[in-house]
């Protein structure tokens, strides 16, 4: 029953939009793409890519923290730790981002004054930290488990200590492992950033919403925003290639 309304709710939203896009002055029904308006509207959002930078960044940063911290407990499987982290992975894996940002700005922000205090740009930075964080570390931890385990005990065999081994043997070749699957979920990080405006950020999708509210050229305007990650994930692809050949020559 929930489904059909909801199906209807859309459906005659829908319609509402394509009539005020066609009451609009100055854009016809018969305009299907206004190339002029994609061109005035493609620098406007591209203006708020800075939002989505810092918030990619920033949530990077400490999804990689998370991400190391746990893939450092797995690999050594550190009792109790190891249980708390297995079940702190599945929970951000298994449930969906949307979920996540709307039980921590809306359910937790009820019984902590901390999270209520928070700004919306803050608090999506620390759910996508968080959740990035988890995928991270399976990266991490397949990259450390990836080591051959006779290549350890040569290195304690030579005299070498725990930090020797980690720094010299494990990590040089952790990275190289670890390079792709990290780069694919920052790739996946940047895509999450687009939920940001659901809490009031500002990014890229928040200047869409707030163009689409005005004119009505939605179809110019969604354009516009895929073009702009388009050019952000390739531009990041670059980089993964360069950064790949320099490990290459490196290690």
């Amino acid at each position: 029953m929930y489904t059909n309304d909801h199906e209807k709710y859309v459906k005659k939203d829908k319609i509402v939009m394509y009539e005020m896009h066609n009451l609009k002055k100055g854009y016809g029904e018969d305009e299907m793409f206004k190339v002029s308006y994609f061109l005035e509207v493609l620098p406007i959002i591209a203006s708020k890519v800075d939002v989505t930078f810092q918030l990619t960044v920033v949530a990077t940063i400490f999804a990689l923290l998370v991400g190391v911290i746990i893939a450092i407990i797995g690999y050594y499987k550190i009792p109790a730790l190891y249980q708390f982290t297995r079940m702190y992975v599945s929970i951000m894996r298994g449930t969906p981002i949307v979920a996540q940002l709307y039980f921590f700005y809306y359910g937790i922000a009820l019984y902590s004054a901390f999270v209520r205090d928070m700004t919306p740009l803050i608090a999506v930075a620390v759910v996508m930290s968080l959740n990035m964080g988890a995928f991270m570390s399976e990266s991490i931890r397949g990259a450390l488990l990836s080591v051959d385990e006779g290549q350890k005990e040569a290195a304690y065999s030579l005299g070498m200590t725990n930090l020797q081994l980690v720094w010299r043997i494990i990590i040089p070749q952790a990275v190289r492992v670890a390079l792709p699957p990290l780069f694919n979920d920052i790739i996946n990080l940047i895509k999450q950033t687009s939920l940001a405006f659901m809490l009031g950020v500002p990014d890229i999708m928040g200047a869409a919403k707030i163009e689409g509210a005005r004119t009505f050229r939605y179809f110019e305007i969604y354009a516009a925003v895929m073009l702009i990650y388009w050019v952000i994930i390739f531009i990041l692809g670059l980089v993964h290639k360069v950064l790949e050949k320099k490990c290459a020559t490196m290690y």
